[in-house]
């Protein structure tokens, strides 16, 4: 960029003239700096920048020329005043820019990079061109800027979209701003702007973007700066692409670095896209970033091999505290006593021993850049020094008692330096050498070794051969030994057992041979202990307790997450699956019901043949069930696949997308993905024969589908997309456009509103249509704000967040409740390659609720809320009942049912305590009621009226012969809770357990009593008193005919129960039929005597006297059961039939009648009233010729002789008219609803007809089934008791009509 004077036709330039007039007015001091500019007041200049060195972008100079240079003052003939510039960095062109003062020159790296770094490097490796210092000259209400363009910065001429000149006119009528060109040293292009400052500025970023051609470059940052630039969710990269229109691209994090702790030597480059001058301005900001934290740095001290780490840092870390006091950095040197990855050197003399460095073991050195290098010089030195005075010697030594040299100690290696003045470095727990190493200077690592001889010799030991203990083992004896010692290890018994005796258990580390446990302790009576406990442990768990099963490891994983809780659970099975994925072994260990106690136990005594056997039977029902859960194991095959090398990434998760859409019940097919060699990539499959040759069908077309997606790569596609959601296409850290790349498996850019799709032409057309409906989704977005106060936020999250998941899924919307506090740490990194990140958590009100998505679902989601808050306020009432702990389990009743019914009862929320939940220091816990006011109040009435009995509760006992402990409690429990009901007991369920009775087959003879004290005392003295009684229990029998034997137990046996009420006794009839007539009383000797008096005073006074009825009469005279109350309440007079059964009637002439009626005769059955009455049926049959039992059916008459006379004379009576009524009468209507004619109003019409005609007439009740009106009498009486019935129907009919 530069500014030039504008020039007059003569040559001069205008400030030039300017300052010629200014000199004539000298002597009145007027000159253009003491005019104040109306632009600007507008536009007040940028204080961080010198008047006279703006910066523009120059890409005539030459490529020798640096950056310092670049921004030097250009010389000019004379002076003059400046002209105005394009400044990249003013704050009037680009006001949202807002950093601190930027440098005229970059800076050179300051991160200590040990190879020379650019400050700026062009993506083809070119450095970038320099600046040029323009001329500004500023006039009154004027203002002028100039961009300088070369060749190599503007596009060709033929890729512009219209000629020069009408671009630039059709920016100076956009802008308001008059845009010329002309040409400039090197074939350059000066674009000069005049106008407003927006105006003009606006005008030459225009020029800059559409004629301009694309830059890139790439900018070193130290790795630590990574974070700083992204900032917190993106918001400084996306802040730098907004002011300066270039695309940032931040490479992605290493998901190996250390993060905070990220060396400053290493470095990563930044993409900077965009026109010259933007890409400049991007460029400049980024460094200013790294400058403004490059004063403190941070960095891994790799060269120093660890062996030297615990001199370095002396004992108890004096070194390198002294280096720190010295250097003022911070230091961290890790502690170095076990090897992992990397052993120590061989034996060697001083000097000599080829000590290593190893990649993960390194010091870390932090602070102000000098103190840190000087702290890391001094390091340096000191190892120096180290690698000629060191030497080691190794030592074989057990490895049970390794541990025991330096301990458990934090500081038991300073401790062992500060002793001996060396260091001893052991063996991992995953190598079997025994051999540890001491390190130091030679005339001192003979002390070192003695100590350490010292310490491991203070340990007692004694050794278990488990292999011996069980030789018949039939998996054999190194393997049940093997298994065994697997399982008191994962079921932590070894860890408890050291806890317990204060000993060390060492295992060998090797499978297949013999196993030998090694107690270690250092106090001898402990390692006794505990070997005796082990052997106790080995013959309780014998091979019957353990059986091997061979399970192909295809099947392991499933075995895991499926069937070990499910065989823990239904058969006590401990199931152990070997961590070898090539061992088909898998272990069941029998536990019993025990296993699933929150706490196990592990027996400790020989288990008997009984047990035996059920550990056989236990396993044996574990492994059917798990072989039958595997299906068939022989289908098991293997496979591999090879792809090529490229697709090795894209094939492991196109192999996971697969597996994860066969849903959770299905167990995958095991893929190992391998590593690539040369140009392929084997990936190895198994499973059953069938998925696996349908996984490696899909694994190869889908290496067909990329191979001709790679031929289509160079399609792209490039469309609008709203740039106020950028963030939420690209997502937390680019998770939503990472996501959209593997699923469709292209390449996504987003920047300034457009988004361009490359990749093959179907996936990136289906890509797009995604986006673009994202983006309607997004433009559809409607956000409501809730005011919710802050108590009732809980209860509408819900328990881990469950209702507002529920809402956001259902509703396709963002719920959010505002946090308690808000982090707020602008260095965390959350942004995306491309910068995108979701915008930072706006603040929100502590009572105010965000909905917020397309705008059905918001207003959805919103009524939701509120209808829920509604109900949450209604329901928010709650108390707390203070209840003895020990009623608890009373309380909420067998498997909670009390509790539920409570629940159901009131509708109210019960919280009750757990078994765990400790009581307070009167022994009580407070359990919670929640719901509305009433519900809240009902449910504590309840609970607080129960806490009061049950604190008024008392238990009391009570002896009482076994022998009257049943007629105690009675038939089904009736007497008990008669007596408990009697005393003010409950009336519910609850009542037994009031009275407890020990068991039918118990010798114990002791009654316990629980409840209301007065309650309990008002039992116990009605028990003693049944006990008295049955003590005096007599038993007296009665003769009493048959025939009256109805009369002593009365209607539903109202009168035996009156009687043995009134007498408290028992009156025991015989059964009807039976033929007995003895009559038996229990009870009391005098409730007894009382009671037989009553018995015959009542059979004294009655008389039974019995009547022969034809059998095929009983039914005509019994009439429904109407002749029995007559003679009962008119008469006082009961019938019975001395237990014989009453007779079948007769095959109904009447059914008969209807059948042939519906099958011939019988009217159809219609609703229309115009059918006349003629249109019936009538049917008469004559009873004497119907074949009938006429046999004698007995009817016994009991009441007092004078009574039983009257009854007798009217069965005689009935009995005559009925054997008169010779013939029986079947008619049959065809409407239904003419039936009620027949009957009249409260039914005069029908005794009416009854009295005139002697007819006994039966009208049915369902007349819509066709069922005939039945007259029974003489034929005479028949006929006119028909024609009656018709004239009622059609007077009815008439009236009806009428």
């Amino acid at each position: 960029m530069a500014s030039e004077a504008s020039t007059s036709a003569n040559g001069g330039s205008l400030a030039a003239m300017l300052e010629q007039q200014h000199a004539r007015d000298e002597e009145h001091k007027p000159t253009v700096e003491e005019t104040v500019d109306e632009e600007d007041l507008k536009h007040p200049p940028p204080t961080s920048l010198q008047p006279d060195q703006p910066l523009l972008v120059d890409a005539d100079t030459p490529e020798s020329t640096t950056l310092a240079q670049a921004v030097s003052p250009a010389p000019v003939s004379k002076p003059a005043k400046k002209a105005p510039a394009f400044d990249v960095q003013s704050e009037e062109l680009f006001p949202a820019l807002g950093s601190g003062p930027k440098p005229a020159a970059p800076a050179a790296a300051t991160w200590g990079a040990k190879k020379p770094s650019a400050a700026t490097t062009v993506a083809n490796g070119s450095p970038a061109k320099s600046m040029e210092i323009p001329r500004i000259m500023a006039l009154p209400g004027k203002h002028m800027e100039q961009l300088r363009l070369a060749p190599s910065q503007m596009q060709p001429r033929g890729q512009m979209k219209k000629p020069l000149r009408d671009i630039l006119r059709d920016i100076s009528r956009r802008s308001k701003a008059n845009v010329d060109m002309r040409g400039g040293p090197g074939g350059s292009i000066i674009f000069e702007g005049k106008g407003s400052v927006d105006a003009v500025r606006q005008a030459l970023r225009e020029v800059a973007q559409q004629v301009g051609s694309k830059q890139s470059v790439r900018v070193p940052i130290p790795t630590s700066a990574r974070a700083h630039i992204i900032g917190r969710q993106g918001t400084v990269v996306q802040d730098i692409q907004t002011r300066t229109g270039a695309r940032v691209q931040v490479p992605r994090a290493d998901s190996n670095a250390a993060g905070a702790d990220d060396d400053d030597d290493d470095t990563i480059d930044i993409l900077i896209e965009g026109d010259a001058v933007a890409a400049e301005m991007a460029r400049r900001e980024i460094e200013a970033i790294v400058k403004e934290r490059g004063s403190n740095m941070s960095f891994r001290l790799k060269t120093v091999p660890p062996e030297f780490f615990p001199f370095i840092a002396g004992a108890h870390d004096a070194n390198v505290r002294a280096i720190e006091e010295r250097t003022k950095a911070q230091i961290n040197v890790p502690r170095y006593d076990t090897w992992s990855s990397q052993p120590p050197p061989q034996e060697a003399n001083p000097g000599q021993v080829q000590f290593v460095a190893v990649p993960d073991k390194h010091i870390l050195i932090s602070g102000e850049r000098a103190a840190a290098q000087e702290a890391r010089a001094e390091i340096e030195r000191l190892a120096a020094q180290l690698h000629q005075q060191l030497t080691l010697r190794q030592l074989a030594i057990n490895r049970g008692q390794h541990q025991f040299i330096l301990g458990n100690e934090a500081d038991a290696l300073h401790q062992f330096v500060a002793q001996t003045g060396c260091a001893i470095v052991l063996p991992p727990a995953s190598d079997e050498s025994e051999f540890l190493t001491i390190t130091g200077p030679l005339d001192q690592i003979e002390a070192g070794i003695e100590h350490a001889m010292d310490l491991a010799t203070s340990m007692q030991m004694a050794s278990i051969d488990l292999s011996r203990q069980h030789p018949n083992a039939p998996a054999g004896p190194n393997a049940h030994a093997s298994a065994l010692s697997q399982y008191l290890r994962r079921r932590q018994v070894i860890k408890e057992l050291e806890s317990t005796y204060d000993a060390h258990i060492a295992l060998p580390p090797s499978v297949g041979g013999p196993v030998t446990w090694e107690v270690y302790s250092r106090d001898g009576k402990n390692t006794i202990r505990a070997r005796s406990d082990i052997m106790n442990l080995v013959q309780a768990l014998p091979p019957s307790r353990l059986r091997h099963v061979s399970v192909d490891p295809y099947f392991h994983q499933y075995l895991r997450d499926r069937s070990a809780s499910a065989l823990q659970g239904d058969y006590g099975v401990h199931l152990m699956v070997p961590d070898d994925i090539n061992s088909p072994e898998v272990v069941l260990v029998y536990e019993g019901p025990s296993s699933t106690a929150s706490r196990f136990e592990v027996p400790r005594q020989r288990p008997s043949p009984a047990d035996v056997a059920a550990f056989e039977k236990g396993l044996q029902e574990a492994q059917e069930f798990l072989l039958s859960a595997l299906g068939d194991q022989l289908d098991i095959v293997a496979k591999t696949v090879s792809v090529p090398a490229k697709y090795q990434e894209k094939a492991r998760k196109f192999i996971t997308r697969e597996q994860e859409a066969k849903g959770e019940d299905s167990i995958p097919v095991r893929a190992i993905v391998g590593d690539a060699k040369g140009s392929q990539c084997q990936i190895s499959l198994r499973g059953p024969s069938a998925l696996v040759a349908e996984l490696v069908a899909k694994v190869e077309a889908f290496v067909v589908e990329q191979e001709k997606d790679d031929l289509e790569r160079g399609y792209t596609t490039s469309f609008d997309f709203p740039q106020k959601y950028a963030n939420f296409l690209i997502g937390k850290r680019g998770e939503n456009i990472n996501k959209l790349r593997e699923e469709f498996d292209v390449d996504i850019k987003v920047e300034n509103g457009k988004v361009e799709v490359k990749g093959p032409k179907a996936k990136a057309d289906a890509t797009r249509m995604r986006i673009i409906n994202m983006g309607k989704k997004l433009e559809d977005e409607t956000t409501h704000i809730l005011k919710v106060p802050a108590q009732y936020h809980r209860e509408l999250i819900g328990q881990r967040g469950n209702q507002v998941n529920r809402l956001q899924d259902r509703y396709s919307v963002r719920v959010q409740f505002p946090r308690a506090t808000v982090a707020n740490d602008d260095s965390t990194e959350t942004g995306s390659d491309a910068g995108g990140a979701r915008p930072q958590r706006t603040q929100q009100a502590p009572d105010e609720v965000l909905v917020k998505g397309p705008s059905k679902g918001a207003d959805s989601a919103r009524d939701e809320i509120l209808s829920l808050l509604q109900y949450v306020i209604e329901h928010g009432h709650s108390a707390a009942i203070s209840v003895a702990q020990s009623q608890v389990a009373s309380l909420i009743g067998q498997r909670g049912r009390e509790m539920d019914k409570l629940r159901a009862d009131t509708g109210a929320q019960i919280d009750v305590p757990n078994a765990n939940d400790a009581p307070d220091a009167s022994g009580r816990v407070e359990i919670r009621v929640k719901g509305t006011k009433q519900q809240v109040a009902e449910a504590k009435k309840i609970l607080q009226q129960r806490a009061s009995e049950f604190d008024a509760t008392v238990t009391k006992t009570i002896e009482v012969e076994k022998k009257y402990h049943k007629a105690l409690i009675g038939g089904g429990g009736a007497n008990i809770r008669k007596i408990v009901t009697e005393a003010g007991g409950p009336t519910d369920g609850s009542a037994a357990r009031m009275v407890r009775f020990p068991r039918p087959e118990s010798t114990e003879s002791t009654i316990r009593l629980e409840g209301n004290g007065k309650i309990v005392e008002s039992i116990i003295a009605v028990i003693e008193e049944f006990v008295k009684e049955r003590q005096d229990q007599v038993t007296e029998t009665i003769d009493v005919p048959t025939a009256q034997h109805r009369m002593l137990i009365g209607r539903g046996g109202d009168t035996r129960r009156g009687i043995e009420s009134k007498f408290n006794v028992t009156l025991d009839i015989p059964k009807q039929g039976s033929g007995r007539t003895d009559v038996k009383l229990k009870g009391p000797s005098n409730a007894v005597e009382s009671a037989k008096e009553h018995l015959k005073s009542m059979l004294k006074e009655q008389h039974a006297e019995t009547i022969e009825v034809p059998s095929h009469l009983h039914h005509v005279l019994a009439d429904n059961g109407h002749i029995f109350r007559r003679l009962r309440n008119d008469h006082q007079v009961t019938v019975d039939h001395a237990g014989q059964p009453v007779p079948v009637p007769a095959p109904s002439a009447a059914e008969d009648t209807r059948t042939t009626a519906e099958g011939t005769d019988m009217p159809l059955i219609i609703d229309d009233p115009s059918v006349t009455a003629d249109a019936h049926s009538w049917t008469i049959v004559d009873n004497n010729t119907a074949e009938v039992d006429s046999s004698p059916f007995p009817w016994v008459l009991s009441g007092t002789p004078e009574n039983v006379t009257k009854a007798r004379a009217v069965i005689e009576k009935a009995l005559a008219s009925a054997t008169q009524q010779s013939t029986t009468g079947y008619l049959i209507l065809p409407d239904p609803k003419t039936y009620r004619f027949v009957v009249g109003q409260g039914g005069s019409q029908i005794n009416a007809i009854r009295k005139k005609t002697g007819c006994r007439i039966n009208v049915p009740k369902d007349q819509a089934r066709g069922e005939a009106i039945q007259i029974r009498g003489s034929t005479s009486g028949l006929e006119e008791a028909k024609e009656m019935i018709l004239e009622a129907v059609q007077n009815g009919l008439h009236g009806a009509a009428r």
